[in-house]
């Protein structure tokens, strides 16, 4: 049993795990998508960018897509906090071929309505009087 439970947590760690490797840079190497990404105001020398690398440590090529990172110093020596802008994640991959635009069409007759014309009253059971007699004996 010990030994499932080590095996499910080592494959469990091993498909967690990041599918690109990250690397920082300065934000002066930043592609301009990460710089249009930037957050208005912050001071270029607390920025860096992350961007994906393989295996040779160089950039991966195909579409830029990584993160900003901007630090902010905290008061009384306290550690800086970090904050993390994503971007060219939300970009639409290129089609690979135009696609026509789609003309709409009318409906071919009305639809009947959900809502019945005649209100439906409830019908509640009307239970009957109570006799003046609650006596349980019957009498002869």
């Amino acid at each position: 049993m010990k030994f499932f439970l080590l095996a499910v947590c080592i494959l469990g760690t091993a498909i967690c795990a990041p599918q690109q490797m990250f690397v920082e840079f300065d934000f002066h190497h930043a592609p301009a998508q990460a710089a249009q990404a930037a957050p208005a105001g912050a001071p270029v020398g607390s920025l860096e960018v992350l961007l994906p690398v393989d295996a040779q440590r160089q950039p991966a090529g195909g579409p830029v897509r990584g993160f900003i990172k901007q630090e902010i110093p905290q008061p009384n020596g306290l550690e800086s906090k970090e904050v993390f802008y994503p971007f060219g994640f939300n970009e639409p991959a290129a089609a690979a071929a135009p696609v026509a635009p789609v003309v709409p069409v009318a409906p071919v007759a009305p639809v009947a309505p959900v809502v019945p014309v005649v209100p439906v009253v409830p019908i509640a059971a009307v239970a009957p009087a109570p006799k003046g007699d609650d006596d349980d004996e019957e009498d002869d």
